[in-house]
């Protein structure tokens, strides 16, 4: 026991040690009462042994009696009911002194399976089933066994031997079925039984089993499922129920499988066809926007440029995930300033004041034309200590929708907020929604004391359904505004691949009902996850119409930059509103135009239009933003002047403030300015380029990278950048 050896899962393999020998499920409905049995039987492959302990979820609106489990034939009965009020978790492991503490908590012993060797588990249960209207209309039962690590992705466990088996009894007349995906076999006896049988043999199980009443409305056109297998809908539902996982784990590391079988009771009206992947596409049903590129401005014409500040970094992020796919990112998914504000360009922070600005002038070494010159203004937001920004009161809106199984989103989104959570303090507080086919609160809001029944609420999430991301977002906020606390941050945060396909789908109408929420204060970040039946547009829209900024988690190390590196600068906000104005001196400059920022103009009137909605900065943030300018030949003297204006976020005042450059602040050389100068704009030019702008369409990637290898790099992130450039210049050859 002291020597077992320990045995990583990589991410997406499918060589996983332990395979399913057997795999059996018998179900008996009698009008609105499921029995269910489950047979495995679990083989470990491997050279290494596997210990393994039973996890089970009992859910939400779920009521499960007559429970019970067998390793090996050993009983381990649980002979109480438990319904989705009960703790998220029922474990069963060997019985401890803190176990009896552990609320809803049922003891039983771990089990091992040897390498080459097998154990058998069988589990029972009755539950009540939902109908509508006395009817059984639609009955899921998710099949996918999945092998997941907690640094990897899932993978679909191998099945050899695949049994399913539903008899349906009613005092009722049945309608007639139909299954999809499965192509099952379904005899009726008489009117009021029928008996439903498939049997597959060496197959993944990576889609539900669905048996669906003919007299749906769904049965007038084809019948398609998402990646779990559930059939999207788009219409309110019946409430769910959810029924056990089984996790095998090891010490810290989680080896082999979660079986979660669930049953949903709900009514289906319409269903919607999802798309093929393109020929020539990277990934099938992705949204961006193209938000323009700005041109240049001569000065005859307009010496004001305007916008809103910025810190959103998904743009950056979802570039990195294409290149490790092999892809080159599609150019409306470029944001310019999103890729610059990625990086820290070590700004020294105010005194006093909410921003400090830094302003820096060379000869653009990318840009073309005679006597044009690069304009950097660096702002760096007021750092506020760990130790002094306000308790939070957080809401997590977490997507639990079909679509959050591919990739293992959901997977990822534990695995970030697992990771935020163990940063938060003591007076901080953590409530939960998640949203599939419906939307319901898991967790009110809970003191950070309880942490460990906080994690175990996150960890217990599985999928399901189609995407109601309007009502999922509503209840959240409406979570939200019941413990709104005006002393602390009030936040919701949204974990999603932003797919909705029930009610509402469009940020405008879903933040429509909300609005009234974000005037009280209640702010909005969003985080996407996955890529492929992915939407940018939405997430980003959300972030900016929610007061908030919108990021993209590829990897756990940027979950980890976000939640737990930059925590304070997520959550606690030190300006509202702020905005930008640049006017130039026709005088010395000829032209200029702004690099990215094309999503945040704003009108030059509206600069001190304090009722104008801008972005909003948080403790320590970084804003960057630079000009290609054209200067007059022999220009000397004032070239512009750059104000800031904000509002306090708790008082509301708003505070101006400005500095000028002149020709005399230029550098002579780019090689002359700073390093963090050369690394925005060549994080600039990367970015105009992979968008191919017309103002960079003789832009060199090999230029950029002998920039980039001419600074001292400093850090792990502007490293990975340089291996960025290098991978889209092998791609663009290709």
């Amino acid at each position: 026991m002291k020597n077992r050896k320990t045995q990583r899962v990589h991410a997406g393999a499918f060589d996983v040690p332990i395979h399913v020998k057997k795999y059996q499920v018998n179900v008996a409905i009698v009008d609105d009462i499921a029995t269910t049995k489950v047979a495995l039987v679990l083989t470990n492959r491997g050279d290494v042994e596997m210990e393994g302990a039973c996890v089970f979820p009992p859910g939400f609106n779920t009521d499960i009696s007559d429970f019970a489990i067998r390793v090996d034939d050993i009983a381990q009965p649980a002979e109480r009911k438990m319904t989705g009020r009960d703790a998220p978790n029922i474990r069963f492991r060997e019985p401890t002194a803190s176990d009896k503490a552990d609320v809803g908590g049922i003891p039983a012993p771990r089990f091992l399976v040897a390498p080459n060797g097998e154990r058998r588990v069988q589990i029972e249960y009755t539950q009540q089933l939902h109908l509508r209207a006395g009817v059984l209309m639609e009955y899921i039962y998710p099949l996918p066994i999945h092998v997941e690590t907690l640094q990897s992705t899932a993978a679909v466990a191998s099945v050899e031997s695949l049994v399913f088996s539903l008899t349906i009894e009613s005092a009722g007349e049945l309608p007639k079925f139909r299954c999809a995906p499965h192509k099952a076999n379904i005899s009726r006896k008489g009117k009021h039984r029928a008996i439903v049988k498939y049997k597959a043999k060496n197959v993944r199980t990576n889609q539900n089993f669905a048996l669906y009443s003919a007299a749906l409305e769904s049965f007038g056109r084809p019948l398609s499922a998402d990646s779990s297998g559930v059939m999207p809908c788009s219409s309110p539902v019946e409430p769910q129920s959810y029924l056990p996982g089984l996790v095998l784990q090891s010490g810290v590391e989680v080896h082999a499988y979660s079986l979660s079988p669930q049953v949903t009771m709900r009514h289906l009206r319409s269903v919607s066809t999802g798309l093929n992947p393109p020929n020539d596409a990277a990934y099938n049903d992705v949204y961006f926007n193209h938000h323009g590129t700005n041109p240049f401005i001569d000065t005859e014409d307009d010496t004001l440029s305007t916008f809103g500040m910025d810190v959103d970094t998904a743009s950056y992020s979802v570039m990195r995930r294409h290149l490790r796919d092999g892809h080159l990112p599609p150019p409306e998914a470029v944001r310019v300033e999103e890729f610059i504000n990625t990086f820290d360009y070590d700004y020294t922070p105010p005194i006093e004041e909410a921003f400090a600005m830094h302003l820096e002038g060379a000869p653009s070494t990318f840009g073309e034309g005679k006597r044009l010159q690069l304009l950097r203004i660096g702002i760096k937001g007021r750092v506020i200590p760990e130790a002094e920004r306000k308790d939070a009161r957080l809401t997590f809106v977490i997507d639990i929708s079909g679509s959050m199984d591919m990739e293992n989103r959901l997977g990822l989104v534990k695995r970030a907020l697992t990771l935020l959570v163990a940063q938060l303090r003591e007076g901080d507080e953590v409530g939960i929604v998640t949203y599939g086919s419906d939307a319901q609160v898991v967790l009110p809001h809970t003191r950070v004391q309880n942490r460990e029944h906080i994690l175990k609420t996150i960890q217990s999430l599985v999928t399901y359904g189609a995407t109601y991301a309007e009502k999922g977002i509503h209840l959240g906020y409406e979570l939200a505004a019941k413990n709104l606390d005006a002393d602390s941050i009030n936040r919701v945060i949204l974990c999603s691949d932003g797919v909705a396909n029930v009610g509402y789908t469009g940020s405008d109408t879903i933040l429509e009902r909300v609005s009234s929420y974000v005037d009280k204060g209640i702010w909005l970040t969003t985080v996407g996850f996955g890529m492929g039946n992915y939407n940018d547009v939405l997430m980003e829209q959300l972030a900016d119409k929610g007061n908030g900024m919108y990021a993209y988690v590829d990897t756990l190390a940027e979950a980890k930059r976000i939640f737990v590196e930059n925590l304070t600068g997520t959550l606690q906000v030190i300006a509202k509103d702020a905005k930008i104005q640049v006017a130039f001196n026709p005088q010395t400059v000829s032209r200029f135009r702004l690099l990215g920022y094309e999503k945040r103009r704003l009108e030059h009137e509206d600069f001190r239009n304090d009722d104008v909605d801008a972005g909003d900065v948080g403790s320590g943030h970084n804003v960057t933003a630079l000009y290609e300018v054209k200067l007059h030949k022999n220009a000397d003297g004032h070239l512009a002047k750059f104000s800031i204006r904000y509002k306090d976020p708790g008082t509301e005042a708003a505070t101006e403030s400005e500095q000028s450059i002149s020709t005399a602040d230029l550098k002579k050389e780019f090689e002359a300015a700073t390093p963090a100068f050369q690394l925005a704009a060549a994080v600039a030019q990367y970015a105009e380029i992979l968008r191919g702008s017309y103002w960079a369409k003789n832009g060199d990637l090999k230029q950029v990278r002998e920039v980039l290898k001419g600074i001292t790099l400093q850090t792990q992130q502007q490293t990975e950048l340089l291996e960025l450039v290098r991978q889209a210049i092998r791609m663009k050859k290709q």
